[in-house]
C-alpha cells in the first residue's frame, strides 16, 4: 500500500522523466503527449498547473474556482477591510481571511509572478511548489516510505542510478547525526531524496525535491 502511495506521489514527474530518457528538444506536442490527468510537469506554466490544482479539504475543488468565489465573498471582503482598519492582530479577523494569502498567491502565479504555493492549494500533488515567471519550478514532499525503497523506485522512474551521499546534521535536540541523501542530475532537472530521521534516529520517511536549476538560479539572481 505504501508504495502505491510513493509511486502515485512520484507521478508529478512522470512527463519530465519521459522526456529527459527521449533525451530530445522539448515541444509543445512531445508535452502535450504525456499523461496529465493527476501529473504536474516541472517547466508547465501556472494555467497548466492550476487547470487540475485542488483544494484540500474542500471536496475536491479546483483551487482557481475555490478561490473565485471565496475572494469575492462579501463577508470575507468586510473581514478584509476590517481588518485593515484594526491595529495589532485580531484571531478572529485572521481565522475569517486565512484564505486570503493563499488565493492572491495563486492569483499572482496565473499573472507570471514568482510565488510558493502551499500544499493546501494543490492537494492532488501532495506537495508545495514554486512558481518562477509563471513555470512550475520546483515542487517538495515528505512521503512515510523507507529512504532505500524510495531511492529504488526513483531509480527505475528516471532509469537511472543515483549519486549517494552522506552528511552529517544536527537534529532537534541538538545531536549530530547521519542522514543519507541520494540526487540525480539531468537535463533541465535535479531531484534530490532526503533521508527522514526520527529523534531516536530511526528512518521515518524520506524528503523529495525535484526543480530545474537554472529557473531556480533565476529566481535567486533576480533577488539580489
Amino acid at each position: 500500500m505504501e508504495s502505491r502511495r510513493v509511486l502515485t506521489l512520484f507521478a508529478i514527474i512522470l512527463g519530465t522523466a519521459a522526456l529527459l530518457q527521449a533525451q530530445q528538444p522539448k515541444t509543445e506536442h512531445a508535452q502535450n503527449s504525456q499523461p496529465t490527468s493527476k501529473n504536474h510537469r516541472i517547466g508547465e506554466s501556472a494555467q497548466q498547473f492550476f487547470s487540475i490544482a485542488r483544494m484540500a479539504e474542500k471536496d475536491g475543488t479546483l483551487s482557481t474556482e475555490y478561490c473565485r468565489v471565496y475572494l469575492n465573498d462579501p463577508k470575507v471582503k468586510k473581514a478584509v477591510e476590517k481588518n485593515k482598519r484594526k491595529a495589532g492582530e485580531d484571531v478572529a479577523m485572521s481565522v475569517a481571511t486565512m484564505d486570503v494569502e493563499g488565493c492572491n498567491t495563486i492569483r499572482a502565479a496565473l499573472a507570471g509572478q514568482d510565488f510558493e504555493i502551499e500544499l493546501r492549494y494543490a492537494a492532488e500533488s501532495g506537495a508545495g511548489a514554486r512558481f518562477v515567471d509563471g513555470k512550475l519550478a520546483s515542487v517538495n514532499f515528505a512521503v512515510k516510505a523507507p529512504f532505500d525503497q524510495v531511492v529504488e523506485d526513483m531509480a527505475g522512474k528516471l532509469n537511472a542510478p543515483p549519486q549517494l551521499a552522506v552528511d552529517t546534521i544536527q537534529n532537534a535536540v541538538g545531536a549530530m547525526v547521519s542522514q543519507r541523501k541520494a540526487i540525480w542530475t539531468l537535463p533541465n532537472m535535479l531531484v534530490r531524496l532526503s533521508e527522514i530521521q526520527s529523534l531516536e534516529g530511526e528512518n521515518v520517511g524520506t524528503l523529495v525535491s525535484v526543480y530545474d536549476p537554472e529557473m531556480m538560479k533565476h529566481r535567486a539572481n533576480s533577488l539580489n
